[in-house]
């Protein structure tokens, strides 16, 4: 029998936990070490029953942090590469999940193509007319 075989029969599920598991008993179900609960714990992330000075984790608590935590796939994604100095007409930038980010993304194109118009390294051969230049008196 191999080492990983033998980890894998070994290795506690949540159901085989009492209602209040040990730092190291919840560990081992999590695929932590004891350093990382108890640094989960006191980032408040990971709810837990103090007995004492012991620390004990609430069987429920787990399956919660583990929803709670989970980093959903984004759906509303853009469908292509996109850069600021595409020219292909059909390019555009998701909203995503609130319409703000769309308002936020049509301004931000708004203002770069304002300010590539107006850049003076730009290759368009019509200038506009220097401002007046007031002298200084002294």
């Amino acid at each position: 029998m191999t080492r990983s075989e033998r980890d894998t029969k070994c290795r506690l599920r949540i159901d085989d936990l009492p209602e209040l598991a040990s730092l190291a008993q919840t560990a081992a179900v999590m695929g932590l070490t004891v350093p990382q609960v108890r640094s989960l714990i006191h980032e408040g992330r990971l709810e837990y029953v103090e007995i004492g000075r012991r620390l004990f984790v609430p069987k429920a608590a787990i399956p919660r942090f583990i929803s709670q935590n989970t980093v959903q796939p984004c759906r509303d994604e853009t469908p292509g590469p996109v850069s600021a100095s595409s020219k292909k007409e059909g390019a555009f930038t998701s909203a995503g999940p609130k319409a703000a980010a769309a308002g936020s993304a049509a301004r931000v194109r708004q203002i770069a193509n304002k300010l590539k118009s107006s850049s003076p390294s730009s290759c368009v051969s019509e200038r506009a007319p220097a401002d007046r230049v007031i002298p200084l008196k002294f």
